[in-house]
Parts: C-alpha cells; sequence; structure tokens
C-alpha cells in the first residue's frame, strides 16, 4: 500500500498539499483535521453541522422520507460526546427540533464524527429525523445516531 501512496505523495507539491488540507470545514478560524486537538469535531449548534443535518436530509430518497424537508432547527442540545468508546475518533451526538417542510415539527438526531469526511479528512454526519425512518436504517427511534 505504501508502493502506491508514498508516489502520490511525491506528486502533490507542497503548496497543492497544503491546499488540499485546507479544504475541511472549519467553524470559525478552526480546521476540523486535528488528530490531537480538541474539540476534534464541530459543535451541535455550528451553521456548518445544521446545513450538514438539512441536506443530508434533503438528499434522502423521497420514498424513504416522504420528500420532507428541514426548514430550520432549534432547541439543539448535545446529548454525548464519545473518544476511545470503541473506536479512537471522537463522535458527537446531538438533538434538536425541527421544523419540516409540511409545517410539522419532528425531532432530529445526528451524530458527528470525527475524520468521516471525503478520504478521511475533516468530519461528517449521520442524521434521522423521529418518525421519518420506515426502512429502520437507524434502526428503531434513529437509535445509531444516539448515544447508548
Amino acid at each position: 500500500m505504501t508502493a502506491i501512496i508514498r508516489p502520490l505523495l511525491r506528486s502533490l507539491s507542497g503548496a497543492a498539499l497544503a491546499a488540499l488540507l485546507a479544504l475541511p470545514a472549519t467553524a470559525g478560524e478552526r480546521p476540523y483535521f486535528s488528530w490531537n486537538s480538541d474539540p476534534r469535531v464541530p459543535e451541535c449548534e455550528a451553521m456548518s453541522v445544521q446545513g450538514a443535518v438539512m441536506g443530508h436530509i434533503a438528499r434522502a430518497d423521497p420514498d424513504y422520507g416522504r420528500g420532507l424537508k428541514i426548514r430550520d432547527m432549534h432547541r439543539i442540545v448535545e446529548t454525548g460526546y464519545r473518544v476511545n468508546q470503541p473506536s479512537p475518533y471522537a463522535r458527537r451526538y446531538c438533538e434538536a427540533r425541527a421544523r419540516m417542510s409540511d409545517g410539522h415539527e419532528r425531532r432530529v438526531y445526528y451524530a458527528i464524527m470525527e475524520h468521516s469526511g471525503f478520504v478521511g479528512v475533516s468530519w461528517n454526519l449521520q442524521a434521522c429525523v423521529a418518525g421519518l425512518d420506515p426502512w429502520r436504517v437507524y434502526d428503531a427511534r434513529c437509535r445509531t445516531v444516539r448515544p447508548n
């Protein structure tokens, strides 16, 4: 594997590598691609996280989520933060109230995960709207994106 990676890294100039590492999402001025610093993932209330949650739900198959979209989120709280349990990567669990495109308000649960972005750089998330998981992708009552 290193026989493949080393030539690739050699071909990247220092400026190209720096530009590649500058791509991850940021909250303020802090990039989220550090392996040893805190916070290792953005806060639940960060606008970049809220946008990612809304985008995640909007991209769901129309049959899965009945074509509903999140209009806005409020009452956002962190429900858990785990490191080394069982993965060494940080995972932040959040819950919020979401106003949906049908006018109803539903709970949305999401987990922000370290090093799960594009090629393992930065963060990514999984989100589930309570009552809109008919195929139980996130298990009963969105269990897989909630702290145990």
